[in-house]
């Protein structure tokens, strides 16, 4: 009935496994999320880093931060992208107070000045277990004994442990390592969750088991993907995360239909 998708990022597999039918109405039916408020404040940070690390490491400072930050926020356009959202948490210069206090927190996990960086927006398509995925690596360095540190950045909340286990957590970094081995034969030895807004580094040895169980989630929500495929039935999983879904809020989800 759905003819299954060519590839899969780490990040749709986790909307699948979240709510198969999410996935539906995103994919197959082509309804769109808008852009957010958070969306977007995560975009831009990552956006100006990512040109904070092009630069020599002698000129990474805060100061470069605050003019790299001007100059992308004019170039690309981001007071009218911030205006034209449907939803706003606040003013233009909430947004760039945000953002900014990401930014510099970054001072607070590591010295940008020391840190050597091998690649950035890496990406990546290759084949794990006979799915095909695609991503992009954030961040990748390569240390002494030649295996991968894997790093992302997160604007948002630390995951509560109680409800998000570590696995969860640190899915879409061991995805990665997965594909990055896949594709160049490099192993990877560390995953870093640079959580910005609350100054907090998050960090996982990248062991066999770890890699293991989420080679097993890639290769069981691929499975189940495809019968949903051929039977056409993308059930409703109905949680706490219905109340922040778009789909709730505009009406055309099956399960909170009224």
């Amino acid at each position: 009935m759905f003819t299954p998708p060519d590839y899969l990022s780490p990040s749709s597999i986790r909307t699948f496994i979240d709510c198969p039918q999410k996935f539906k109405i995103n994919r197959f039916d082509k309804v769109k999320e808008p852009s957010t408020w958070h969306m977007h404040l995560g975009t831009f940070v990552h956006e100006v880093l990512e040109h904070l690390y092009g630069l020599p490491h002698e000129e990474r400072t805060v100061d470069a931060v605050k003019t790299l930050a001007g100059q992308l926020w004019t170039a690309n356009e981001w007071e009218q992208k911030v205006l034209a959202l449907e939803e706003t948490v606040g003013s233009i210069k909430d947004f760039k107070v945000a953002a900014f206090t990401n930014m510099v927190n970054l001072w607070d996990l590591e010295e940008p000045a020391e840190t050597d960086l091998d690649e950035m927006e890496l990406k990546l398509d290759t084949e794990v277990e006979g799915v095909r995925l695609l991503g992009f690596i954030d961040r990748l360095a390569i240390d002494d004994e030649q295996s991968a540190i894997i790093s992302d950045y997160k604007t948002g909340k630390v995951p509560n442990a109680q409800y998000k286990t570590e696995d969860e957590t640190f899915f879409q970094l061991l995805a990665y390592a997965l594909m990055l081995e896949a594709s160049d034969g490099v192993p990877t030895s560390k995953l870093e969750l640079l959580y910005l807004s609350h100054s907090t580094k998050l960090e996982l040895a990248a062991t066999p088991v770890k890699l293991s169980i989420a080679k097993g989630t890639i290769v069981e929500t691929k499975e189940n993907l495809d019968k949903a495929c051929s039977t056409g039935e993308f059930h409703c999983n109905v949680t706490n995360l219905c109340n922040w879904c778009h789909y709730k809020k505009i009406n055309i989800c099956p399960a909170h239909k009224q």
